[in-house]
Formats: structure tokens, sequence, C-alpha cells
């Protein structure tokens, strides 16, 4: 990416300029090109022919997106339903200094339910780590320092060193744990926003851009985070559990991996607070709740 790249700002208009570069390269129709949901580190549009492109905010993410298209082809080749990579495209595309990829959209897509974020990921964690698939090593801490960076300038100084200090302390507690399951394939970003159904009535996992090998506790967490938030109530987490196949909160390293998750929640939001000032309270409320970590949360819902 070149200098004058970098100062330009990542927002719907530079992601559409990339898009539609990329989709001209590729042979892809471009036009009505749609934005599906607000612009954060990726940018996400429909496009003609059920097909979705994806830009990411940098080109630093090219070995990253080429990894995501080939698993993605690996979990459609095996019967896994997830979201597929439009086939005869040369991709991933760098255009502008952004990457793009393309995929097939899930139709009429609605969210998935605990139930069935439970089975799909059952079904995940019990498949075997490919031999032939470059799939890295989980990082829980990746992209942090940089969505700390950009929220700096929008933080109280006190904030600022508060979440500094933290994150130290997270690394050396995670570095402690005792994982008591063998390491496997994670989707490594389970939320429930990654998980939708099709109006075939088929629910697939999308954005792969978190799969990883590591230990399953790091996708169940997410589940047991959303229930403390009050985001999942206690039917539809029991339901989770109930098609998974064993509950998280039996595990003596919950506390340290749901601590991890909020402090990610709370970093990439606030690294949105320059773009977006009106998320600048919901940051403050969620920094405040890290410091104390047995207290209620009242956290808007948003990831």
């Amino acid at each position: 990416m070149s200098d004058d790249q970098r100062r330009r700002p990542f927002d719907e208009s530079t992601a559409r300029s990339a898009l539609s570069t990329a989709a001209e390269k590729c042979g892809v129709p471009y036009r009505p090109a749609v934005l599906i949901s607000p612009v954060a580190d990726n940018a996400l549009f429909r496009l003609p022919d059920n097909v979705v492109g994806r830009v990411s905010s940098t080109d630093r993410t090219l070995a990253r997106a080429a990894r995501d298209v080939q698993i993605g082809r690996w979990l459609n080749n095996k019967g896994f339903p997830a979201v597929a990579p439009v086939e005869g495209v040369v991709q991933p595309v760098v255009s502008q200094g952004r990457v793009v990829t393309f995929w097939h959209e899930v139709p009429d897509a609605v969210m998935a339910s605990t139930r069935e974020l439970g089975s799909l990921l059952h079904h995940l964690h019990s498949m075997a780590v490919p031999p032939d698939v470059d799939i890295e090593p989980l990082q829980p801490f990746v992209r942090i320092d940089a969505h700390l960076e950009a929220a700096a300038p929008h933080l109280a100084d006190h904030d600022v060193a508060f979440l500094a200090q933290h994150l130290a302390e997270l690394h050396i507690a995670y570095d402690a744990l005792d994982f008591d399951h063998p390491v496997g394939l994670i989707h490594g970003d389970a939320n429930r926003k990654n998980a939708v159904r099709g109006s075939d009535g088929r629910a697939v996992l999308l954005d792969l851009e978190r799969f990883s090998v590591g230990p399953r506790q790091w996708d169940l967490t997410v589940s047991e985070v959303y229930r403390r938030l009050g985001w999942y109530t206690e039917a539809e987490y029991d339901d989770f559990v109930d098609a998974y196949g064993w509950d998280v909160r039996g595990w003596d390293g919950l506390p340290i991996l749901v601590a991890i998750r909020e402090f990610r929640m709370t970093a990439w939001l606030a690294s949105r607070v320059g773009r977006e000032p009106a998320l600048r309270s919901e940051a403050e409320k969620r920094i405040a709740s890290l410091r104390a970590p047995d207290a209620r949360r009242t956290w808007t819902p948003g990831d």
C-alpha cells in the first residue's frame, strides 16, 4: 500500500472503489453493489448473482485472505456447512491497497439459533486437522494492539494506561492456562453474527478470518460471554450446550478466556470511536466493566 493509500480512510467510498476495480479485473458483475453492514475492519457488499464482495482495510491481510479462501473451499468439499468462495475466480485480489474476496451469499440469511450454532461447532470440532491446508495456530490476542492504537487518541489517558496493563496481565494468565482437551479445528470467532440460516433451512458458518487450530474452549466461551451479558437467555444457552454436548462452565480456566473475550470486544469497539463518535459512551462503559470483573454488565449488543 502506498503512503497516499495508507492516509486514505477505510470507509464505504474507498471500499467501493477497491471492490469495483477488483470486480472488473475478475469479471464479476459489480453494479449494483449494496453495503450489507457498517464498515469496520472489513466491508461487505451484496453484488449481482448472489455474490458477496468482502473488502479488507489493508493489503497486509493478503496471506490471511488466501487462507480464508482455501479453508472455505476445503470445508465445502468436505460437506461442512460454511460460506463458499466463488469458483472460477482467481482470488484474493489486491486492489488499491485493499484485499478483495468473493463469496456466495447465503439466501435470505437470518441469524441461526443457538442450538444450530452448537451443532455446527460440534461438527467442526470433531473434524481432523487436514495436513494439506494452511491453518494457523490460534492467536488469541491478534489485532488487539492495532485496536488499542486506533482507540488511544479518543480515550482518557487513565483508560489507555489501564487497558495496556490489563492486556499484559491477560497475556500472562493465558500462557498459564491448562487446556484439558486436545487442540483441533476451531472457528476462532464463533459469535452470534457468524452463524446464519438461509431460506433453504440450512445453517452455515460465516467469516473464516479467525479459523485456527486451537483449544475448543475458545469457541465455546463466546456463548457463555453472551449469556453473562444477557444477549443469550438461559434457555438459549442451554440449547447451545445441549446441541454441542459439553458445557464450558465446567472448566476451571473459563474466567481467563471470558476476560480475554470481553477485552477483545471492548478494544474492537473502542477502535471505532474515531469514526463513530456515538460509540464513545459504550466504549467507556465497557472499560469500566473490565475494572470490575464480577459486576453486572449492561453492554449494548454490537460485539
